[in-house]
């Protein structure tokens, strides 16, 4: 067209000058335009830049975050919080099941992210591990903050040797007095399992939270002050999906000694709550139910003394209905734990476990049990009452009375075990047995 003498549409007018450039993406587009030298912006590039500057996201400050998480809570049906009447509080123990709403799933994905948010500010970057119903160990699989746990610290523990990230005082400080701890226990039931575990990590994180300098511990003082937590954390054994999380925030609660007497002693309706689940048709739930028993029972032994004192034939009662079962793990769970507590207290108010007839007679029904891993563990019960050197003249009496049978049946007992020590105890029974009958 050129050679023809044409020229093209607009082809005088050229690119224009900058100003040019800039006059006219600013009237073809909407808003704010950035204009660079020899190039027109995309006005919706342009419009990209804006809107992103515009709402950039703030860093929430532990309070902020506390409050926030209390809202979302609050717009989950189903959870009922701070309330004080019986009756509400009865419906929140009833763990019912959690009808689904388009604003549910907002709250819950809210309740999420904020956790997880909290979780980082406690605990720092390190990934929560997936074992929540584990025992009480010294691991921090239960959420507990260590030492490498976190990149940026600016408080120390009580010892110096376990840093904190940088906001964990202020945020175990907010969790306290803003009363959320309680909130998030009631929760528990209508929540997802990775937010469980978040729960789960920050509370057990407060609980083992030490202030520098003072030593203080808030988190104790907080579950010292609002005892009805316990109530609200026992009852979640009766839903499966709960049961772990707050067996793992109890143990937790059981390294402090004052929290454990609460749970023992006064009301101690935590303990008897337990011995209520021990039955649960559920494997991991019942485990996690005796593996609590065993934390509250094992670990502090003055409290367990004095619980022995005071209400010896509750707790044996209590652990009869165990032993006497219909059901295979209740007896074996339940043998394995009266052992421990035996011999831990064998010199104290156990003593008089072992000088009742009653209980032998008990032992020596379930050496007979059908289940040759009961007839193993009532052995380690048996061996007790024969090795006690200050024999009850009942027990004495028994043993002399049916040594016959005893001995031909423990000669033939367990013979195909590989085991030293138990090899090593049955030659000791069966020669106190014996020695017995040759007396009597």
């Amino acid at each position: 067209r050129a050679s023809e003498g044409l020229r093209p549409p607009n082809a005088g007018q050229g690119r224009g000058t900058v100003q040019q450039r800039g006059r006219r993406a600013k009237r073809d587009g909407q808003g704010i335009r950035r204009v660079e030298r020899g190039r027109r912006v995309n006005p919706r590039r342009a419009r990209v830049f804006t809107m992103s500057f515009l709402f950039k996201h703030k860093t929430r400050t532990p309070a902020e975050l506390v409050k926030q998480i209390r809202l979302d809570l609050k717009g989950i049906e189903g959870i009922d919080l701070g309330s004080p009447s019986p009756a509400r509080m009865k419906k929140t123990l009833s763990f019912g099941t959690l009808k689904g709403f388009k604003d549910d799933d907002v709250a819950l994905h809210k309740t999420a992210k904020h956790m997880g948010q909290l979780r980082k500010m406690l605990v720092g970057d390190e990934s929560i591990d997936g074992r929540v119903g584990e025992t009480g160990s010294d691991k921090d699989g239960n959420g507990r903050a260590k030492g490498g746990a976190a990149t940026s610290t600016s408080s120390s523990a009580a010892d110096g040797s376990t840093p904190y990230p940088k906001d964990c005082a202020a945020a175990v400080t907010e969790m306290c007095v803003q009363g959320l701890i309680k909130d998030l226990c009631l929760a528990l039931t209508q929540l997802d399992l990775e937010v469980c575990r978040d729960i789960t990590a920050c509370i057990n994180a407060v609980l083992g939270y030490t202030a520098a300098g003072s030593g203080a511990k808030p988190g104790v003082d907080y579950f010292v002050e609002n005892c009805q937590i316990f109530d609200v954390l026992s009852a979640g054994f009766q839903d499966d999906a709960t049961a772990l999380h707050c067996g793992n925030i109890l143990r937790e609660c059981n390294r402090s000694p004052d929290l454990c007497k609460i749970m023992v002693l006064e009301p101690g309706q935590v303990l008897w709550n337990l011995f209520e689940y021990a039955e649960c048709a559920e494997f991991s739930v019942q485990s996690d139910v005796f593996d609590t028993l065993k934390e509250l029972l094992l670990k502090h032994k003055g409290v367990t003394s004095e619980l022995l004192a005071d209400k010896y034939d509750r707790i044996i009662g209590e652990y009869t209905k165990l032993l006497t079962s219909e059901a295979y793990m209740t007896k074996k769970l339940g043998l394995g734990l009266l052992g421990k507590l035996l011999l831990e207290h064998l010199k104290g108010s156990m003593l008089r476990y072992i000088n009742d007839p009653k209980n032998l007679m008990l032992m020596m029904n379930l050496l007979k049990d059908k289940a040759p891993s009961i007839q193993y563990e009532a052995f380690h019960v048996f061996k007790v009452f024969v090795a006690n050197p200050d024999k009850a003249q009942g027990i004495v009496e028994i043993l002399s009375r049916n040594h016959k049978k005893l001995i031909s049946y423990l000669e033939n007992f367990h013979n195909d075990k590989d085991n030293e020590q138990f090899k090593s105890e049955k030659v000791i029974v069966l020669q106190q047995i014996n020695l017995i009958g040759l007396n009597h």
